[in-house]
């Protein structure tokens, strides 16, 4: 009992030694074993899993969109190349960083200050607490930014100055709200009328009005360059912190009303935008022309693999397909969703073939607008589809010379009325060079494949060629009819006289 009793505390003694030696072995080990497994920290680190990430994207051609950066007002690459310069030129106003050191502009920085004073004075815009909501989401905002060019120092400098990106936000958006609600034809008051009167009695917004409506269509234009962006956020967050703008449509519909005479027309209303999140007013712009949900790329098409060659993604021109006997139409706006949209009608039973097109119109800014759309496109066609690059590609296979452009001219599928037939040829040649290699949708390969198995029949070629050699004109068509008219409808009738004249007799 008593060395039970002297052992005890001996023994509680050592147990605690023991702890104490377990413990510190524990800690050596553990000093060993986190010098020894180096390797682990490193499998687990986020900088290696990125680059073995960006480089397993680069590997995998169907992820290649996967590591384009984030930001969408961005240089394109087209504005390097020759010839395109011009066509991503500011022609009024800079808006976003890119073009801020051009010279020479009605609408510099300092211009735009009446801007934001008018919906300080009257829409109540709170310029601090515009700011502030521009500082909480600078980092987002300044994410929408990129440009392909390493050398391009001055662009980074303003947006990583906070001061200088906050007063370009504050001055780009306050001057895009204001243009959009002069300009747009959607009413942006709850009541219009006494607005107007309000307005009219102030001599700053009159002089704002004027400068702006003498350069309406140079504005127009520039809201639309890809590099000559401003973040859509920006835009919604100025609507917000305007205490007295009451909108009686969405900011949206609003912006597109400013667009409503620039072609091509409308496709989607700005009312089906809703819960639409937009990066900015080209991309806008885009949504509302293309078809809803069509000319999408979710993956390679299966149609275009089999396209193995150059010249087999190439539509046949107009005249080949008349040979061919394919009819051309305009589609009617309850066929189409839009001007950007194209079908093809063909059945075993016919040798005949339809294409409906909707009218093309070629104005002096189309280059510049359909250039812009590309180039987003082109950046961006795994998230927005690739329809303005499908519709080019296949113009560009139509108009192959003078006489196409002359045949869809007359068929009414083609308007241009400051453009000559060649003109139109080279038209939409620099426009189609611009989709050499691009990804397209199903529906481009859908129609190809289409076109070329009516083009394999044997019948369709000799109804097309028998029509063209027979009936090269349609005059010749009315010429024929008016001749069965001139001598089988007097035969006619003079026969049906003889047999009554006869029937009387009979009867009598």
């Amino acid at each position: 009992m008593e060395g039970d009793q002297l052992s005890s505390p001996l023994a509680g003694h050592h147990h605690s030694i023991d702890i104490d030696i377990a413990a510190e072995a524990k800690s050596s080990d553990a000093v060993d074993g986190e010098a020894g497994r180096k390797w682990l920290r490193k499998l687990t680190s986020a900088t290696v899993n990125k680059a073995v990430m960006r480089d397993l994207i680069a590997r995998t051609p169907m992820l290649w969109y996967l590591a384009e950066r984030s930001g969408t007002i961005l240089r394109p690459r087209t504005r390097r190349a020759a010839g395109a310069e011009a066509l991503h030129a500011v022609r009024a106003v800079a808006i976003g960083p890119f073009h801020r050191g051009d010279r020479g502009l009605p609408f510099p920085d300092d211009a735009k200050l009446p801007f934001m004073r008018y919906l300080q004075d009257q829409c109540g815009l709170d310029v601090d607490a515009y700011v502030a909501a521009l500082s909480a989401e600078r980092d987002r905002l300044r994410d929408e930014f990129a440009d392909d060019d390493a050398d391009a120092g001055t662009d980074k400098a303003l947006l990583d100055d906070e001061e200088k990106f906050l007063q370009m936000l504050l001055l780009d958006s306050c001057f895009v709200l204001v243009v959009s609600m002069m300009l747009s034809k959607t009413g942006v008051g709850e009541d219009a009328d006494s607005a107007a009167r309000a307005a009219s009695i102030n001599r700053e917004y009159f002089i704002l009005h004027m400068a702006v409506a003498q350069h309406a269509e140079q504005i127009k234009l520039d809201m639309l360059l890809l590099e000559n962006q401003v973040p859509f956020a920006a835009v919604k967050l100025l609507v917000a912190s305007c205490g007295r703008l009451k909108l009686r449509h969405s900011v949206e519909e609003v912006v597109l009303g400013c667009f409503e005479d620039i072609c091509p027309k409308r496709a989607c209303l700005a009312r089906d935008a809703a819960g639409a999140e937009f990066h900015h007013v080209l991309h806008l712009f885009h949504w509302s022309r293309v078809p809803a949900n069509k000319y999408c790329i979710l993956s390679t098409p299966l149609k275009l693999l089999k396209i193995k060659k150059e010249s087999e993604r190439l539509f046949p021109c107009s005249v080949e397909l008349r040979h061919s006997a394919v009819w051309f139409r305009q589609a009617a706006a309850s066929t189409c969703q839009g001007d950007l949209d194209m079908s093809f009608w063909s059945r075993p039973a016919s040798p005949v073939a339809v294409m409906s097109i909707p009218c093309f119109h070629v104005h002096e800014y189309s280059a510049a607008v359909l250039y812009n759309m590309l180039a987003f496109e082109m950046r961006f066609h795994w998230a927005h589809g690739a329809c303005v690059t499908t519709h080019v590609a296949r113009m560009e296979g139509l108009v192959r010379c003078p006489q196409d452009a002359t045949f869809l001219r007359r068929r009414g599928v083609l308007s241009a009325t400051r453009l000559t037939d060649a003109e139109l040829v080279y038209f939409f040649r620099e426009l189609g060079a611009q989709t050499v290699g691009a990804r397209l949708p199903d529906e481009f390969g859908e129609m190809v494949d289409a076109v070329a198995c009516h083009r394999r029949r044997r019948v369709s070629w000799w109804c097309g060629g028998f029509v063209l050699h027979f009936f090269p004109s349609p005059w010749v068509a009315v010429s024929l009819l008016a001749a069965a008219a001139i001598f089988v409808v007097p035969s006619m009738l003079q026969t049906v006289y003889t047999m009554l004249g006869y029937i009387k007799s009979t009867a009598s």
